[in-house]
């Protein structure tokens, strides 16, 4: 009776040194499941918004502010009102920008951001060219395509005579830069080789390279402009279609400023000026309106 007592113990004490095998095994395999288990936490520290805008590209709303006009408006309506601002994208990534404005009945709201104007041809071995300097500037550039017999000469009129041009060309008996305003006498402003003028026009004249450059604020959003150069003293008129059929071509049509209607790109650190119009209807009373734009930005697709 004992031998069967023990015998029995002793499967009991087998069968729970094998279920004690068993769980130290599972929980072996259990631990090289889930080796570590903790939790990490980082601080990240916003100092400023990826997109800002200003009012003058110097002082910059916080990320809270909505861009706000208050317009007193007096009756009958009819007007528009325009408002620049800068827009920075400080991100490092690309970003598309929306802008949203509030909606009143009777007054619509227009967007729009400077247009890139460019030229490039020759007229009768006389090569122009107008770029965007990017910084505010128009630059005209007359190269000729070899140094001229006689002194080269350029003219950049700007819906003249109705506005005014910038010349070398001179009745004197002198070379110069002339500024001719709209019925006015010519103003000699600087000897050939170039200067400034009232601080919106510097001109240069280096060898067969002749050059104007204008600042835009002072061409309107929207102008028209032709010239003539001279080459071995014969007078070369640049118009409209840089043909080479020269006097009696339209001048160029210019526009400054393009209007958008949906989102636009920023690059990275790009600043950029907008403008926001807003247009009043005939039916508008008196009152002050205030308008609010919110900016959104999202990452380029």
């Amino acid at each position: 009776m004992n031998k069967t007592k023990i015998s029995k113990i002793g499967r009991r004490g087998k069968i729970g040194l094998t279920l004690l095998i068993a769980v130290m095994f599972i929980g072996v395999a259990s631990a090289a499941l889930i080796p570590h288990f903790g939790r990490v936490t980082t601080t990240a520290t916003v100092s400023e918004q990826a997109v800002q805008i200003s009012a003058d590209g110097i002082d910059w709303l916080s990320y809270d502010e909505p861009i706000m006009h208050t317009i007193p408006h007096p009756s009958p309506g009819g007007e528009t009102f325009c408002y620049e601002q800068w827009i920075l994208n400080r991100a490092s990534i690309p970003v598309d920008v929306t802008l949203n404005t509030n909606v009143y009945e009777g007054i619509t709201t227009s967007y729009s951001i400077p247009a890139v104007y460019s030229l490039n041809g020759t007229i009768a071995s006389v090569g122009v060219t107008v770029e965007d300097t990017g910084d505010g500037w128009l630059l005209w550039t007359y190269t000729y395509a070899e140094v001229p017999t006689h002194t080269p000469k350029m003219t950049v009129a700007i819906d003249y005579p109705d506005g005014f041009a910038i010349t070398t060309f001179d009745d004197g008996a002198h070379d110069g830069w002339f500024y001719v305003p709209d019925g006015g006498a010519e103003v000699r402003f600087a000897d050939y080789v170039g200067g400034s003028y009232g601080g919106w026009v510097e001109t240069t004249a280096v060898d067969n390279v002749l050059t104007v450059k204008i600042l835009k604020s002072e061409l309107g959003d929207s102008f028209h402009w032709h010239g003539y150069a001279n080459y071995n003293g014969a007078q070369v008129w640049i118009n409209g279609d840089l043909d080479g059929t020269g006097y009696g071509d339209p001048p160029f049509e210019v526009n400054l400023w393009q209007p958008v209607t949906g989102p636009f790109t920023l690059i990275s650190q790009q600043q950029l000026q907008f403008r926001i119009c807003y247009t009043f209807d005939l039916h508008i009373g008196e009152g002050t309106y205030t308008l609010t734009t919110i900016v959104d930005a999202t990452e380029s697709s």
